[in-house]
């Protein structure tokens, strides 16, 4: 009755999502307001037990993440294609998402994982489809063989072990496969690196989040790779593992690829290379996390690794709606051709200066509360061994690169560029809206994070830093209004971009 009832939510959720997808009232609010209804029918699944703590939250924020998107693609789609079709195909892509953290069985997790993989792949390859940009065909190629062919030969590792008959009958977490000999584990594993774009399969990802469209860039960096770091979380909770392979495997190559991905983000001149070497590093951090858990076995590295997932997909899915409302504003996603946003489009900046202060940390945001529980979790464990220290000063580093590479992004708004670009489209400030909504929701959520799944205890925090978070709460919210007061202040100055005002 129960999985009668899942499939009752499936349906009608599908169903809803087409309907507001229908030509006569796609672009409308009617149609706006089906597709998010839809979306939000998905929230029914989280009383269900078999939703642990981790498909729970990727759930939900998943849901936030999809439920403004679809408002944001239509107006963008529009300005930039002059047509609606990327609509369909981005709101299709993000429900097999949502479906695979929402699935019970093996068998449907498998099933959801490749429609996502397949709608991904026409997702990466838009641009080329409709003759804008031959390259991405490229792009997709490269998606399609790092990235979806390893994670296929994992899943289907995983149900010849299991088999058919349990993979519909056994929830996720109960599922037990043989996975003690050290090459299974580590075959399992590496289709799942690849998703979450961790070396050595990680070369797949920049090239196709930054060819595909800014919706579904948001997409494929807020919530797809997420279903790497899903899988791996699967794995790791599994008993039946090779946990001193498994262990080794993620902390060696969450560390290279942590690194590698912030150093090559912080020489990058695109904006959207920037955020999609940016993913590459935080996924490889949460591996790297999920690495000492599997160590240590301390739910602490768990719960940080959920906190900074959650947090990440709110900041990476509204900083890629950021790049795509910049792109269409101002036609070129080069920082040395930008720096002038901000007079244009204060509104936007605001949401962008918001995402950039949770992705590096800033109190009150989700984001803070994902460095304070990364760094909890490695101070309590590192009088037991040098790896705990190795581990710190690596994610040390890479909160040091983020800080740099998220202030080159910001110079895309607040630069200084030696000459002014002419051919703007006022009409992309239609969007911004949907970004700074999204963007808000960092400084939201920790509440959720923090009361709704018992991660208070789970990593030992006082009830004092709810209080906290309150009061750190409305000081930023007369930060960011004293900010935007600034930005529309500066509008006004004629000087500043050499001309006369906009």
């Amino acid at each position: 009755m129960e999985d009668l009832l899942r499939y009752v939510v499936f349906t009608v959720s599908t169903v809803l999502i087409l309907a507001g997808n229908t030509s006569p009232i796609r672009a409308k609010a009617l149609g706006a307001s089906v597709r998010v209804a839809g979306f939000l029918m998905l929230l029914l699944l989280l009383p269900y037990w078999y939703l642990d703590p981790t498909p729970s939250v990727l759930l939900t924020v998943s849901v936030v993440v999809g439920s403004l998107v679809t408002l944001y693609t239509p107006g963008y789609s529009s300005r930039k294609y002059g047509t609606g079709l990327l609509q369909v195909l981005v709101d299709f892509f993000t429900l097999s998402v949502v479906l695979v953290f929402a699935s019970r069985y093996l068998l449907e997790f498998i099933a959801f994982w490749l429609v996502t993989e397949v709608l991904g792949f026409f997702v990466v390859v838009y641009d080329a489809m409709l003759g804008i940009n031959p390259r991405a065909w490229s792009a997709g190629l490269r998606y399609l063989v790092v990235s979806m062919v390893p994670a296929d030969l994992s899943l289907l590792l995983l149900l010849a072990l299991v088999g058919l008959e349990d993979s519909l009958s056994v929830p996720l977490t109960e599922l037990r496969p043989d996975l003690t000999t050290p090459i299974l584990t580590v075959l399992a594993m590496v289709g799942f690196f690849a998703k979450a774009a961790v070396a050595p399969l990680h070369f797949w990802l920049p090239d196709a989040h930054s060819m595909a469209p800014s919706p579904g860039s948001a997409i494929l960096s807020g919530i797809m790779v997420k279903m790497g770091i899903y899988g791996i979380t699967r794995l790791a909770l599994m008993p039946s593992i090779d946990r001193g392979i498994a262990a080794l495997v993620c902390l060696v190559f969450g560390s290279l690829t942590s690194i590698y991905g912030g150093l090559q983000a912080i020489v990058q001149s695109d904006i959207k290379r920037i955020l999609a070497y940016s993913t590459i590093s935080h996924t490889s951090t949460m591996t790297l996390l999920l690495g000492l858990y599997i160590l240590s076995g301390s739910s602490q590295f768990l719960a940080a690794t959920l906190i900074y997932a959650a947090a990440h997909a709110i900041y990476k899915a509204s900083l890629f709606m950021d790049s795509g409302v910049v792109e269409v504003l101002t036609h070129t996603r080069s920082i040395e051709r930008l720096g002038y946003v901000s007079r244009f489009a204060p509104g936007e900046t605001l949401s962008a200066v918001i995402s950039v202060l949770s992705l590096i940390g800033v109190p009150p945001t989700l984001g803070f509360l994902t460095k304070l529980a990364v760094f909890m979790s490695l101070a309590g464990h590192i009088p037991q061994s040098w790896v705990y220290l190795v581990a710190t000063v690596i994610v040390a580093f890479e909160v040091i690169l983020s800080v740099g590479y998220s202030v080159r992004y910001l110079l895309a708004h607040v630069g200084n560029p030696s000459y002014r670009y002419e051919e703007i489209d006022p009409g992309a400030l239609k969007l911004t809206p949907y970004v700074l909504t999204l963007s808000v929701t960092s400084v939201v959520l920790p509440y959720y994070v923090l009361t709704a799944i018992g991660v208070v205890p789970a990593l030992g925090l006082p009830l004092q830093v709810v209080y906290l978070l309150l009061v750190l709460t409305a000081l930023f919210g007369i930060a960011s209004w004293v900010t935007y007061s600034m930005l529309k202040r500066g509008r006004r100055d004629e000087v500043w971009l050499g001309g006369a005002r906009p």
